[in-house]
């Protein structure tokens, strides 16, 4: 007998299982930052260091410093640029994720004790490397930067907005313990 789901399971599949799927694919991600970590984490995004592998001459220097080479861990982590904005919230949530790029993808899975900051500081993982790298983007296509504080404001808005809606969806528990709720009490 003919069966779809076979079908397709013969002809894709099902792939090694990888640490880091809890950490970009999770419930209330937001499409659109998900999929940049989704790339980032298969180490797929276009940096400097790739595209010169693919044998492109380009320049080495990361587009934020101009001071090192443009990796993924440095782009996104290692440059004071984007660790400041990473560290604004870990900060504000007290938590000490590790340094290295794969690491940090894994620890995400389950970052601290209460479940509401786990879903935030994931969102703001994927909003932060977003945009970061609209910022390399917007420096290397337009010449223009932006100031850290700026994006932290709209890393915040953008969570803010997202949680409204998934807090509003927690009707099984106390209002008190609400995203929303966690959200005003640690980040804003």
């Amino acid at each position: 007998m003919f069966s779809t789901a076979r079908t397709w399971e013969s002809l894709f599949p099902t792939g090694p299982k990888v640490a880091w799927f809890a950490s970009v694919w999770f419930k209330g991600r937001i499409p659109k930052h998900a999929f940049i970590a989704w790339i980032n984490s298969r180490n797929r995004i276009h940096t400097r260091d790739r595209l010169i592998r693919w044998g492109l001459n380009v320049p080495s220097a990361c587009l934020l410093c101009n001071a090192h080479d443009e990796t993924r861990q440095h782009l996104f982590f290692d440059y004071g640029y984007s660790a400041e904005i990473w560290l604004y919230f870990t900060l504000k949530a007290q938590v000490s994720p590790p340094l290295l790029f794969d690491d940090r993808t894994i620890w995400l899975k389950n970052p601290s004790r209460d479940r509401n900051i786990c879903l935030i500081l994931r969102l703001a993982y994927q909003a932060s490397m977003y945009l970061v790298w609209k910022e390399r983007n917007s420096r290397l296509h337009n010449n223009m930067s932006h100031p850290t504080s700026l994006l932290i404001t709209q890393i915040k808005q953008i969570l803010r907005c997202h949680l409204d809606p998934l807090s509003r969806a927690q009707r099984h528990i106390d209002p008190d313990q609400s995203f929303l709720v966690t959200w005003f009490r640690l980040f804003d």
